[in-house]
């Protein structure tokens, strides 16, 4: 199994994408009915939700397979006096006596998982969710606009902590698995030289929403509803919130 958020990957994942905000976090904030829910966030990152969440006074919990990712989020909460109850671990391994009112796994990252891994990822989900508890999950949807990029191509520069690093792109589809394959690579220039390089494998599952749909109710979860979210990551950016329960 990959770890997918190297320090380098990390540092301009947070540089652009630190906190949410605006119609998604509204949209997540509105499943908390009362102070006294208990929400778990699995591939909870960099923190861009559970900080927000716990500004709301929310009792949330997440862990995540990155300690790049894991140490901005502690790093972030704690400018904020704020102290995150977050872990190591991965989705599929995941065991807790906990049962949550709330789990949610936002921003498209349980299409990180590979098949394999998906149907005993979900199971562990249901077995920590309460009787009446809801479990929202976003995926990445496939389309049309699918674009192959065969040659390094940059995407990023940033200048963070007086260091500069440059962001990389390639792009492959493998249609009989529905994958897309991003290959990223970051590069720390100083004095014009390459001084640091990082490449990270990122394998997107491309679904259907009735595909997703299926695959939930052949793990036991009911009631489900599709959310649309408008202009939710910006203008004119739309997403797909899954809601469930057992």
């Amino acid at each position: 199994m990959l770890t997918y958020y190297g320090e380098l990957c990390t540092k301009i994942y947070e540089s652009d994408k630190s906190i949410a905000t605006g119609k998604e976090l509204g949209f997540y904030l509105s499943f908390i009915k009362d102070k006294n829910m208990k929400v778990l966030e699995p591939m909870c990152g960099n923190g861009r939700m559970l900080i927000p969440f716990m500004q709301n006074g929310v009792d949330i919990e997440g862990f995540d397979i990155s300690e790049d990712m894991l140490k901005v989020c502690k790093e972030k909460a704690k400018k904020l006096n704020l102290n995150p109850v977050v872990s190591r671990g991965r989705i599929e391994e995941y065991r807790s006596d906990k049962k949550y009112d709330l789990i949610m796994i936002p921003i498209g990252s349980f299409s990180l998982l590979p098949d394999n891994l998906v149907d005993i990822s979900l199971q562990n989900m249901k077995n920590n969710l309460k009787e009446n508890g809801k479990f929202l999950l976003t995926v990445v949807l496939g389309g049309n606009e699918t674009e192959e990029i065969l040659d390094w191509i940059e995407t990023n520069r940033k200048e963070i902590n007086n260091e500069l690093i440059v962001e990389y792109k390639k792009v492959s589809y493998d249609d009989s698995q529905r994958l897309l394959n991003i290959k990223l690579k970051y590069e720390v220039i100083q004095t014009e030289k390459i001084v640091e390089t990082e490449i990270m494998d990122f394998p997107i599952r491309l679904y259907d929403l009735k595909e997703f749909e299926n695959i939930l109710i052949a793990n036991g979860f009911s009631q489900i509803v599709v959310h649309e979210i408008k202009d939710g990551y910006g203008e004119g950016n739309l997403f797909h919130v899954f809601e469930c329960s057992i």
